[in-house]
């Protein structure tokens, strides 16, 4: 009892419960990178039931990325351990504070502590992921250490060279602040969570974590056998492949002779487009023939540069790499109307929460639970790789996610996003449709045979007043329960008069036009993205359209008004073009 009681005041935070009170402006530390120091620090891991954890890496100096600083924090002691120093770190792994260990987005650290020691911790508390969860707007260290503590981090270190010894006092306040406030930070963001009730939230995902994490560093390290095929190369040819090769492979021995990073030497967007230059080259290849190189790229630089490539472009053209060819991906059929709106139902529902909505289902995830292959909603969650709070959250929203499929519904769906929309947002796309409007080639000359805008169509009046003035304006006015005509108007304040849907409409003492339109500009209830067109349900438009087939007919539309596609009927016109506000 005694002894038990000694260890949790030797262990203790050094830091006070309340929020505002741990403040650390002069934090100690110990460097460790000799035996004696190392067996210290591992005397109180031993015993300490977690810490926290931290890591530091050279990938933006070095040819050879290398761990170069681990940061551990146990309560009032703070390690700033040297990984370069010849240590065997072995026992280091097996401390029972190393099997709960706190981190600040951990991705990284996780990938270079198994990487370069085969480690992974057992369980893992991420405080970028807490903050997320709590619904944070900034979740980076600086900004969460600042807001919590009123702490401002220094972080000039940060692009820092951390393979240089000694390392400056500079450089190991920096290093050590960014553990020392982990803890205490932990412990306010539990809090906060508990109230929430998103603990077992944040528990199940920092078990995903490092269940992705491990999946990761096995795909990294497959794809550094072929390190060379860039993103970007997949659609490449043979020959543009095989100069990729030798481009790199060139890249590659000048960054491993000035100890440097690849991208240093040449940035792999140049990469590219110098290869596809190269690959579109008749005969020897030049620096005439490329893209503008980098300034220090002349001299033997230069002619080794394009040595490489005229021996790779000169090779046998048997030698020269395939395309890789993808394993070919599940069958899907995804149905966009209900990806939409599983979509808006996340979207609403993160609002809620206070949260980004990708916690609850990222892209490819609505992509699967919009998938009609994929069968029953459990299924579903199964393959999307929901986590169980997820799960419970979608299996409420699932209820709401029912489609419109008659006209009836369809017009009531329509109208209620129109609705929910508000002013400003359907303000906001008028004035980019009548932008579009205004440069749409087919509606440079020629009248155009538009239409009024209701209250919740896309008002388009400043593009109508143009057409006015260029007299090339023609607007519907109904004759009876089947017929419209279109009529010239060059004035929409002295030639137009309520209709009988009341709708403002050509006067009756106005002749109809009695010549062909260059295009037609076509309202509608709803659009579908293949162009499919749902009206009031008149049919005005649709007998009126049917006897035009030739003349370009463009459905403008509120982006709340689309959908995938939408069912037709034989007297259906379909739309050359819809034009909307696309997300």
């Amino acid at each position: 009892m005694f002894f038990s009681s000694v260890i949790s005041r030797f262990f203790a935070p050094k830091f006070i419960e309340e929020e505002a009170g741990f403040i650390d402006k002069d934090p100690q530390h110990i460097f460790v990178n000799d035996k004696k120091t190392f067996k210290a620090m591992l005397s109180v891991l031993s015993q300490a039931s977690s810490c926290v954890m931290d890591t530091e890496a050279d990938s933006m100096h070095h040819y050879q990325e290398k761990l170069s600083l681990i940061q551990l924090s146990v309560g009032k002691y703070h390690w700033l351990l040297d990984p370069l120093c010849g240590l065997n770190l072995k026992s280091l792994w097996k401390c029972k504070a190393l099997k709960n260990i706190t981190f600040h987005a951990c991705d990284y650290d996780l990938r270079l502590l198994s990487n370069f020691h085969g480690f992974y911790p057992k369980s893992i508390y991420d405080t970028s992921i807490a903050a997320k969860l709590l619904g944070e707007r900034q979740t980076g260290l600086s900004a969460l250490v600042e807001k919590y503590f009123g702490v401002k981090l220094d972080k000039g270190n940060q692009r820092a060279d951390w393979t240089k010894r000694p390392l400056t006092p500079e450089m190991c306040r920096y290093a050590v602040l960014d553990t020392i406030y982990l803890d205490a930070m932990r412990e306010l963001q539990c809090k906060k969570l508990e109230k929430l009730g998103r603990l077992e939230w944040l528990q199940e995902s920092c078990e995903m974590l490092l269940k992705s994490s491990k999946k990761s560093l096995a795909e990294y390290l497959g794809n550094q056998k072929e390190g060379w095929r860039l993103r970007g190369s997949n659609s490449f040819k043979p020959l543009e492949l095989q100069l990729l090769r030798a481009a790199w492979s060139w890249r590659d021995k000048q960054a491993q002779k000035r100890d440097c990073a690849s991208y240093r030497v040449l940035n792999p967007y140049l990469m590219l487009d110098i290869v596809k230059a190269a690959a579109r080259t008749k005969g020897r290849i030049s620096e005439n023939n490329l893209p503008r190189l980098p300034r220090n790229m002349k001299g033997g630089l230069l002619q080794s540069f394009l040595r490489e490539l005229n021996e790779a472009a000169t090779a046998p053209a048997s030698s020269f790499p395939e395309p890789f060819i993808r394993k070919a991906n599940p069958r899907t059929a995804i149905n966009e109307d209900l990806r939409d709106q599983l979509r808006e139902l996340r979207n609403e529902k993160a609002a809620q929460l206070k949260i980004d909505s990708g916690l609850l289902a990222k892209q490819n995830q609505l992509n699967i639970l919009a998938d009609a292959l994929h069968g029953t909603w459990k299924e579903k969650f199964k393959a999307a790789e929901l986590m169980s709070w997820q799960m419970e959250i979608w299996e409420s929203l699932i209820p709401k996610a029912v489609l419109p499929q008659t006209p009836r519904e369809l017009r009531a769906w329509a109208k209620e996003r129109l609705v929910k929309m508000g002013t400003e947002s359907r303000a906001k796309e008028s004035e980019k449709l009548v932008a579009e409007l205004s440069n749409h080639p087919v509606l440079a000359s020629g009248c155009i045979a538009a239409f009024y805008p209701a209250e919740l169509e896309p008002q388009i009046l400043p593009f109508l007043n143009q057409l006015a003035e260029e007299d090339r304006l023609l607007l519907p006015r109904v004759l009876d329960n089947q017929n419209m005509e279109f009529v010239s108007i060059k004035n929409l304040l002295q030639d137009l008069q309520p209709g009988a849907f009341g709708i403002m409409e050509p006067k009756a003492d106005l002749p109809a036009f009695e010549a062909v339109p260059t295009a037609f500009l076509v309202p509608g209830i709803v659009f579908g993205k293949d162009s499919t067109r749902l009206g009031r349900g008149a049919g005005y438009y649709d007998r009126f359209l049917a006897t035009h087939k030739g003349i370009p007919k463009l459905g403008i539309a509120y982006s709340a008004q689309v959908r995938s596609t939408l069912p037709q009927t034989a007297t259906d016109v379909r739309m050359n073009e819809v034009l909307r506000v696309k997300g």
